[in-house]
């Protein structure tokens, strides 16, 4: 009997709480658009000759090119899915340079036409470089009355970007980037690479995805996960049924119904849709138009919850897609 009264009284609470939590997904506009006068895109990974007569300066070089390659590879691969660029196809090509400038020239526009040419394409976005500097160390470590040991592996790197617009002959974009990566583990044994740390192939061959990821952030941002409130108070079939076409991402017949209760004469059921309003809103990309909703939910109502987070979301999205 007991359990049944708290089953009960859970479903009753249940009941009382006016408000579900929606799934949703979004993405911001990328802080970098580009804007590419045909359809195909070109990913264009740069590999530069150097002496590679010393077995140092070989395994230099093969360390450097697997991170180029990945490094173009996770580019490629993540604009693709992007809903920045549906209608884009992308295609990889790369080249090898011979320049031994310290400086990183354009590539001539002459090279970039012979290039473009097999893919009918007229933007490329190309690495021009892309340098990993591997470190690794470990050493004892004594504790009070035993000794373990501790290992790391960091990988600098240092990449540089471009982006050509080879129809009006402009460099869109030079962009370089640098950061290092790190890896530590404690142990009873000497901690080294391809045992407790990742191996100096395969740390390298991270780093160089780890960049082309970052950059693509840049391009394109992924599609997000989120979640978000909706009003639907117990017992309102007009809420009830909102929130189902909510939940099938039909917003726009939501909010045909979130609309006529927003001016209802009950001032928390108006509050309620305003806020939904508010959602609606943002899911069809009028962030401005959210706000200005949801300070309306506010005056309807002042005490209605969720008021206040939401709105620091809405004006940290207005912010991102300026």
């Amino acid at each position: 009997m007991r359990y049944y009264n708290l089953i009960l009284f859970l479903a009753l609470l249940t009941s009382c709480i006016p408000y579900k939590k929606i799934s949703i997904e979004y993405y911001d506009k990328p802080s970098i658009n580009l804007n590419p006068n045909s359809r195909n895109i070109t990913i264009l990974t740069n590999f530069h000759l150097r002496d590679t007569s010393s077995k140092l300066g070989k395994l230099d070089w093969y360390l450097d090119s697997v991170s180029s390659v990945e490094a173009t590879m996770a580019l490629s691969d993540l604009l693709e899915r992007s809903p920045v660029f549906e209608n884009n196809s992308f295609n990889s090509q790369s080249i090898i340079r011979t320049d031994t400038n310290k400086v990183i020239l354009p590539l001539k526009w002459s090279i970039l036409d012979s290039i473009c040419q097999k893919e009918e394409s007229s933007l490329v976005i190309s690495l021009e470089y892309l340098k990993v500097r591997p470190t690794f160390e470990t050493y004892p470590v004594w504790r009070t009355d035993y000794k373990e040991y501790y290992g790391f592996l960091d990988v600098t790197l240092y990449a540089y970007w471009r982006i050509y617009d080879v129809s009006s002959r402009k460099i869109a974009l030079g962009k370089l980037f640098t950061d290092t990566l790190s890896w530590e583990q404690y142990d009873w044994i000497e901690v080294t690479p391809g045992n407790q740390l990742p191996g100096v192939f395969e740390a390298c061959a991270y780093a160089g995805a780890y960049t082309g990821e970052k950059f693509s952030e840049q391009l394109a941002p992924q599609w997000k996960q989120g979640e978000r409130v909706v009003f639907v108070p117990f017992g309102n079939a007009l809420m009830d049924k909102a929130y189902s076409f909510a939940v099938k991402g039909q917003w726009i017949e939501a909010a045909s119904i979130w609309q006529k209760l927003s001016s209802s004469s009950n001032q928390k059921l108006a509050a309620q849709a305003s806020f939904n309003m508010a959602l609606a809103s943002e899911m069809n990309g009028k962030f401005e138009l959210a706000i200005t909703w949801l300070n309306e939910a506010k005056k309807k109502h002042p005490s209605i919850s969720h008021i206040n987070s939401y709105m620091k979301l809405l004006k940290e999205r207005v912010e991102n897609n300026k």
